[in-house]
């Protein structure tokens, strides 16, 4: 996205997008987003990730993006965080891997323009999944829907910019750690990547770090003092205690208010 769409044409050598065009990256996903009518733990889900697959399916067929073969994974957020859904609700998530080519595009052609056929492929494979997770884990799942929201890899590009609509960008490997394909720094001058596309592996925690990494590189060259305060703290070398009495950073007004879920919203409406 940094590279094709925002900067002239030019800036980037074309020997460094094709080797980010060739990487090997993660698979995208099909999501379905659940709201529930009761609490999670009423279907006998715990706060614990699940990970359903067929034993009589190979392996190569676990992450097919096939909704009747391909290994499921499931979450229930309101469990860790009752914020996520009113009292007596709950919120429950099933990921599938899935890839933006399959389906004709998921039923969008080469243009990726959305249409009836799209929004009835998306409502046939939400509903085989929640099928699936009722039948094996859940029962009694479908009873308590109060609505669902599905999205496809073509919903996932469309929301991130991500190649192919990647859930984690570049794999770790022999491939994309010779072609250096993940990194910090860029052809521009105090243009820096941060976010899972900075580092190979992907996923919350490595965008994270990826983040505070970038931040450091900024001040490194801006403002070596915050740089080094920094640095010691995240080696524990300082407490932020100490970091704090160096009046180096401006303190944190607190001020921040967290806006309410689509799940509380829509139960304030009904």
């Amino acid at each position: 996205m940094i590279y094709k769409n925002l900067l002239p044409r030019g800036t980037v050598p074309q020997e460094k997008i094709k080797k980010l065009n060739e990487a090997e990256i993660y698979a995208s996903s099909f999501t379905v987003s659940i709201a529930l009518n009761c609490p999670t733990e009423q279907l006998g889900l715990g706060e614990e990730m699940i990970h359903l697959f067929k034993e009589d399916v190979a392996r190569e067929l676990q992450n097919s993006g096939d909704p009747e073969k391909s290994a499921l994974t499931i979450l229930t957020p309101s469990i860790t965080d009752k914020s996520l859904a009113p009292d007596g609700c709950g919120t429950l998530v099933i990921f599938m891997p899935a890839y933006m080519h399959q389906h004709n595009n998921w039923q969008t052609g080469s243009d990726l323009e959305r249409s009836s056929d799209y929004i009835d492929l998306k409502k046939q494979v939400a509903e085989k999944l929640i099928k699936r997770v009722e039948q094996a884990i859940a029962p009694g799942l479908s009873n308590h829907i109060v609505f669902y929201d599905a999205a496809t890899p073509i919903t996932h590009w469309r929301y991130t910019g991500n190649q192919f609509g990647t859930m984690m960008g570049t794999k770790p490997g022999r491939k994309n750690m010779q072609t250096k394909v993940a990194g910090y720094v860029t052809p521009v001058k105090n243009l820096f990547i941060g976010g899972h596309w900075a580092e190979l592996g992907g996923g919350v925690p490595i965008a994270s770090k990826a983040g505070m990494n970038a931040a450091l590189l900024v001040l490194k060259q801006h403002h070596k003092k915050a740089f080094d305060e920094l640095v010691d703290y995240f080696e524990d070398k300082k407490t932020a205690l100490e970091i704090n009495q160096q009046n180096i950073f401006k303190p944190y007004s607190n001020d921040w208010k967290r806006r309410k879920t689509a799940a509380e919203k829509y139960f304030q409406k009904t």
